[in-house]
């Protein structure tokens, strides 16, 4: 598909010059300034950094569809795997790795640098990876968090296609949803509109609906991350570290399901039977909401690395409802039956403090300073290879992470998660033979 270069017509010197001259102005600038004119002329300069960072000594643009602000916090310098050719990368500098050659437009390239990572890069540095135990995050920075797990699930490669899936099941899902129509419009340029759809919003739903520009699969994918409780899992103080694919996240689908037949199987026959249970009609009226919900989230939680030590994971509502319901006696359907990793810690909903505006919590009156509390869980060694098994199962053809040495233990798991007559989806055979080559081992498995 053809893609839009931009040259600027500037030979590799010139941009070296042009940055020298670049460096030279700020620090002039920032002898002389004031606080508030030193935000001011960061945002400015937070506007010149696009073109920087995104000129190639082509003249190109590399776009990066896994973040690089997230990148650097695996490590300075990444491993990555081809899947396709069994190539064994070390030693890359983020910036070159998960990014392609004018992937994204213009428009669309510059949009994603300041409506979304900016704003998702403040909050990275200074709150997510910094804090030890415990995440506190005010109404505004949780809407940032989760329009960049949004933002996340949409700007990936080989999405054009997908995207064009999740635009035929508006009839099914959404029939009364108005998407507008563009004569001509190839499923690249949609894919744009979506991203940008998103881009322009804050993130939710509501705020999507205002966008004349709007596409169902931006309103689809804002619906699920926003109906969704986001947590924080960290891998072991030692050993096992996250891995991280093309596709920037991963999930798991409840436990048992066969890739046929429905999603949530076991959480919507659960909350059938409550239904059937109750008389009250505020209960009803709840689980009846909940129900619809998991027609549309149909995995147990989604993963989004952040660093090699951390994750956002962004979990079904239906956990928060089965907490609840724990918490007041009622007889649950155990995770053992859902999850591969039942561990009850893990699903504990956050703490909420709200500040009360009219006099009552829960008025439907939300002031800006209500704050969210996550407890930072830590994952076991099995649980962590679990999960980084997850994303080497959902890939289009890189793996990356920040040695050999913290992925050996996922590697292996991988393949021995996968018991006949199911197969791993991925060969990682050409990684087997690296890893007993450099380890001087035989790895023999039981299939």
């Amino acid at each position: 598909m053809k893609r839009v270069i931009y040259h600027f017509g500037m030979n590799q010197t010139a941009v070296n010059q042009n940055t020298l001259v670049f460096r030279s102005v700020v620090i002039a600038v920032f002898q002389h300034l004031s606080f508030h004119k030193f935000q001011s002329v960061m945002s400015f300069f937070r506007e010149l950094s696009f073109y920087s960072r995104t000129v190639m000594p082509n003249g190109s643009f590399s776009s990066h569809y896994v973040p690089r602000l997230v990148l650097r916090k695996f490590s300075n310098r990444l491993c990555t795997y081809n899947i396709k050719t069994g190539e064994l990368r070390e030693n890359i500098a983020p910036e070159h790795a998960f990014a392609q050659n004018a992937l994204y437009d213009h428009n669309t390239e510059r949009a994603l640098n300041t409506k979304v990572e900016s704003q998702f890069g403040n909050l990275l540095a200074n709150i997510l990876l910094k804090a030890d135990h415990t995440v506190s995050l005010n109404r505004m920075q949780l809407l940032q968090v989760k329009k960049f797990l949004l933002v996340s699930e949409l700007r990936t490669m080989q999405n054009e296609e997908w995207l064009q899936k999740e635009r035929q099941m508006k009839n099914s899902f959404a029939p009364d949803f108005k998407e507008r129509r563009i004569e001509g419009e190839t499923p690249y340029e949609y894919w744009m509109r979506t991203v940008n759809t998103v881009l322009d919003s804050d993130g939710t739903p509501a705020s999507i609906l205002q966008n004349s520009n709007k596409t169902y699969p931006a309103y689809h994918w804002a619906s699920i991350v926003n109906s969704g409780y986001i947590a924080f899992w960290d891998a072991p103080e030692s050993g096992d570290e996250f891995v991280i694919t093309d596709i920037g996240m991963t999930s798991e689908n409840e436990k048992g399901w066969d890739g046929i037949t429905r999603h949530n199987d076991k959480k919507l026959s659960w909350l059938t039977d409550i239904l059937n249970r109750t008389t009250n009609d505020e209960e009803k009226d709840v689980i009846a909401s909940l129900k619809k919900s998991l027609t549309h989230f149909s995995e147990n939680f989604m993963m989004f690395p952040i660093s090699a030590k951390r994750m956002i994971v962004l979990i079904n509502p239906f956990y928060k409802f089965r907490y609840a319901g724990m918490k007041s006696g009622l007889s649950c359907v155990p995770l053992t039956e859902l999850t591969v990793i039942p561990n009850e810690s893990l699903f504990e909903p956050n703490r909420n403090y709200y500040e009360a505006t009219k006099g009552e919590q829960n008025s439907g009156v939300y002031s800006e300073n209500d704050q969210y509390i996550y407890d930072i869980k830590k994952l076991a060694s099995d649980e962590i290879q679990y999960c980084n098994a997850l994303f080497m199962d959902r890939i289009n053809e890189y793996l990356g992470f920040s040695s050999l040495d913290s992925a050996f233990g996922s590697i292996i798991k991988y393949k021995l998660l996968n018991d006949p007559p199911y197969t791993p989806r991925v060969d990682y055979t050409p990684l087997y033979r690296i890893i007993e080559k450099r380890y001087s081992c035989k790895l023999i498995f039981p299939y």
